[in-house]
């Protein structure tokens, strides 16, 4: 039975229930333009599409610009690492090994150069945003340079190799799935010789996208290498 004040009074049209519900919840107001700034702040907009398919690499568009190494190093134990990474726009294509007429097809998708000391690690973390963003590549490399050993009676500098740790892991996102499906394409770790003066090249696929990853190293006092291992499109 309905209390007999409460049916006594008129009942207030709905504006006013509304501006009263508001006042007493605004609390529920501040929080919810809380949330809504934060996602501003760290989300970001996804490059453009890659536009994958069977055509020349001129339907591929946002290349980054290629990164040099420097000329000049002011610590004598410095070294650079370059990691060149493509996309191609034909999975079939063979990449095992670097190709004038090949790798120009490839979108240059990134190209860090990272400076470090001998014994010291340099890191490089990227995450590359495939099919509109629903495919995300996080690709992480550790990279600690250390001196080779040269060959007895040699008098040239000792060789460079590179202590590694590489992993390559994807998200894709789907709208059926509450969270997204994850794997690991690539997962690797060791000493790579020589790469100072021939580069090393790794090649990986993640679903239907071909992938290189090019590393080279460039010691303070030596020449800059005379390789095409990252050379721009």
């Amino acid at each position: 039975m309905d209390d007999p004040q409460t049916a006594s009074e008129p009942r207030r049209p709905w504006p006013a229930r509304s501006l009263a519900w508001l006042r007493r919840n605004a609390y529920l107001a501040l929080a919810a333009g809380a949330v809504l700034t934060v996602t501003e702040v760290v989300d970001f907009s996804p490059p453009e599409e890659v536009r994958v398919g069977k055509g020349d690499v001129a339907q591929l568009v946002g290349d980054a610009p290629p990164q040099e190494f420097s000329h000049e190093l002011a610590n004598p134990q410095a070294v650079q690492v370059r990691a060149t990474l493509r996309l191609y726009p034909n999975n079939e294509l063979e990449v095992a090994a670097p190709d004038p007429d090949t790798d120009p097809q490839g979108r240059l998708l990134s190209q860090p150069v990272v400076t470090t000391l001998l014994g010291m690690n340099a890191t490089i973390d990227q995450t590359i945003r495939l099919e509109g963003g629903d495919l995300e590549v996080d690709l992480v490399l550790h990279g600690t340079p250390r001196l080779g050993v040269r060959p007895k009676g040699s008098e040239a500098p000792h060789p460079l190799t590179l202590e590694h740790e590489l992993t390559v892991r994807s998200r894709r996102h789907t709208w059926w799935r509450g969270t997204p499906r994850r794997r690991v394409h690539v997962d690797s770790r060791g000493m790579l010789d020589k790469v100072d003066h021939d580069g090393y090249r790794l090649v990986f696929t993640v679903d239907d996208h071909l992938f290189s990853l090019d590393l080279e190293l460039h010691r303070a006092g030596t020449p800059l290498p005379d390789s095409t291992l990252a050379a721009g499109p």
